[in-house]
């Protein structure tokens, strides 16, 4: 311990406040720590939950996968106003199926009280999802749309 340490330490020690201070924390009754609850909880508690919002940032990941496409198809508005959605794109490319499925959940409303996006922002959806249809490979993708 250097000697700056010892004499603040014998300074605090010969202070009236400091020792009140000490005094109450060492008299005061303790808590017992909290340890966490593993027991299982009723479903009714666990079902009004709700899920952890996502990251509402771009991701190293996505950024790797929007400089990864041609420029004229980078979802630019979309990553300034949602970049969450361009986390679950970038996560989902090259799931056929779950990127076709994340496309459809974003361009309609199956809610029916949704606002909806801006013009720019659904134009780069649209602009992002022909380019994923296209360049899929012929047989890979397999439509769900009108099943």
């Amino acid at each position: 311990m250097s000697f700056h340490g010892l004499h603040r330490d014998r300074l605090l020690d010969d202070d009236p406040q400091w020792e009140r201070l000490m005094q109450k924390v060492v008299t005061a009754p303790r808590q017992p720590q909290s340890v966490h609850d593993t027991t299982p909880q009723p479903a009714q508690k666990v079902a009004g939950l709700r899920k952890a919002d996502p990251v509402n940032y771009l991701l190293p990941a996505s950024n790797r996968w929007l400089t990864s496409l041609p420029r004229e198809v980078r979802p630019l508005t979309l990553a300034t106003k949602y970049p969450r959605i361009v986390n679950l794109l970038a996560q989902h490319w090259n799931d056929h199926d779950a990127c076709a499925a994340f496309f459809g959940h974003l361009l309609f409303d199956r809610r029916g009280n949704r606002q909806g996006f801006s013009v720019a922002v659904k134009s780069d959806i649209l602009i992002l999802q022909e380019y994923f249809l296209h360049s899929t490979p012929k047989g890979a993708y397999h439509s769900t749309i009108g099943r």
